[in-house]
């Protein structure tokens, strides 16, 4: 996997820093920083969708490509498997503890990768890529508001996640934390938001206090 900022918008403090101002007079004599940070404390977030991003996610699979439509308020855009050959494709390895699991795995993805290649040569790329596995790596587009990527975050960096969803998360956080850290630098998963885990108590990691459910 490989993460890489495309583009992003500059001066984003100030920028969410004004937009607060607009909305009344007693935030005039505040700092930027200072109101920029009660903004993401207080989940008083809409100021900071005037923050956006774009990101280049490249060999993330198309599994994980599937999860990220969940977030819509993104914009999305994917390597085509109609029109690119897919013949040479890599494919992701889940950590496994036995080895004959790995076998079998590996095995079943060299096996649909022979069979690509036969469809591919009969029927062409848009026939040919319905036996592609969601292992399949794949090239992504991504553009987000800072908005919408916190809640990313909180949802991708829980343990819960899927493995692949928790790395991919890391890797964007690592990016946009150094860039803008007053917006970023406290988010992590849900729990971190209110020391209090949505998940149920067996699938928490324990961090955090969990709800307590009514019988």
């Amino acid at each position: 996997m490989n993460v890489r900022l495309v583009n992003y918008t500059r001066n984003g403090v100030k920028l969410i820093a004004d937009a607060v101002r607009v909305t009344a007079p007693f935030f005039d004599n505040k700092e930027d920083t200072d109101l920029v940070r009660y903004m993401v404390k207080h989940d008083y977030g809409s100021v900071l969708e005037h923050v956006v991003f774009t990101f280049e996610l490249k060999d993330i699979t198309i599994a994980i490509s599937r999860e990220l439509l969940e977030h819509r308020i993104a914009s999305h855009t994917a390597r085509s498997t109609r029109y690119s050959d897919e013949g040479a494709a890599s494919f992701y390895i889940p950590h496994f503890k036995d080895a004959a699991e790995k076998e079998i795995y590996t095995t079943t993805l060299q096996y649909l990768q022979q069979q690509y290649l036969k469809l591919r040569e009969h029927c062409g790329y848009e026939v040919a890529r319905y036996v592609l596995p969601l292992a399949t790596h794949c090239t992504y587009q991504w553009t987000v508001n800072a908005r919408s990527l916190i809640n990313f975050l909180r949802l991708r960096l829980c343990i819960n996640a899927a493995p692949e969803m928790q790395e991919l998360a890391k890797n964007v956080k690592n990016l946009v934390v150094n860039l803008y850290p007053e917006i970023f630098e406290t988010i992590g998963c849900r729990g971190s938001q209110y020391e209090l885990c949505p998940e149920p108590k067996g699938r928490s990691c324990g961090k955090y206090s969990t709800r307590l459910t009514k019988k």
